[in-house]
């Protein structure tokens, strides 16, 4: 047990390491040796912990998603009134970003590289948090089509994704009350929006509200996914 936790704390100082050095030189500028350089261990002795770059990437991105996730179904999934969800889930986004802004910057950057298994699995964690935030927009203004609930969920995933690119927390409100404002916008504009499409919404069958696809290199992170 003891060499047990001694190995996980040696992995997550890695992780840690790695997140930081993806975050600031980006997946492909950086490499291994950078990471085993930062950690102090050999290139050789990193693969023991993981098999390639990639795996690493995906130990960074599954580790980061599924804790938000987590969270978000912990401080947000048992909240009946829809409107306080939605503000939990925005807080509960930026509160991640506080704790792991490097991890986070990886993900919003980064998520596409992977392939095979390892993009399975992190577009499956994506697929659950979307249908999370469709779900909520759903209850909140059930005539909605299903493109207009899709098209809120990706626009509230730019809006707190976007947010590393600005923020600044002597210069800029506190991520507490950004989350308000966010709630605030964002309420305000879609309980107003028009009626959807006739034949209303089905979160759960309705493809289009789950796909994930690969980002243009050359497009904006505002107008893919966010992460």
């Amino acid at each position: 047990m003891e060499r047990k936790k001694k190995s996980d704390e040696k992995l997550s100082l890695i992780l840690d390491h790695a997140s930081r050095i993806f975050a600031e030189k980006g997946y492909h500028a950086a490499s291994v040796r950078d990471v085993a350089t930062a950690t102090g261990v050999s290139p050789a002795g990193l693969y023991y912990y993981f098999q390639s770059k990639e795996e690493l990437l995906h130990l960074i991105l599954d580790g980061c998603l599924s804790s938000l996730i987590r969270r978000i179904r912990d401080d947000a999934a048992e909240i009946k009134n829809p409107a306080a969800r939605l503000k939990a889930i925005i807080k509960t986004h930026l509160d991640q970003f506080r704790s792991s802004g490097p991890e986070m910057k990886v993900l919003v950057r980064e998520w596409d590289v992977l392939s095979g298994p390892f993009g399975t699995g992190i577009r499956k964690l994506m697929r659950d948090y979307t249908q999370i935030v469709i779900r909520t927009f759903k209850e909140l203004s059930p005539e909605k089509s299903s493109k207009e609930l899709r098209a809120a969920a990706f626009g509230l995933f730019g809006m707190l994704t976007w947010v590393d690119q600005w923020y600044r927390p002597k210069r800029d409100l506190s991520l507490d009350r950004l989350a308000e404002e966010f709630t605030s916008i964002f309420l305000g504009h879609f309980l107003s929006g028009s009626p959807g499409g006739a034949g209303g919404v089905n979160t759960e069958e309705d493809s289009s509200s789950g796909k994930w696809t690969k980002k243009n290199p050359a497009s904006s992170i505002l107008s893919g996914p966010g992460f």
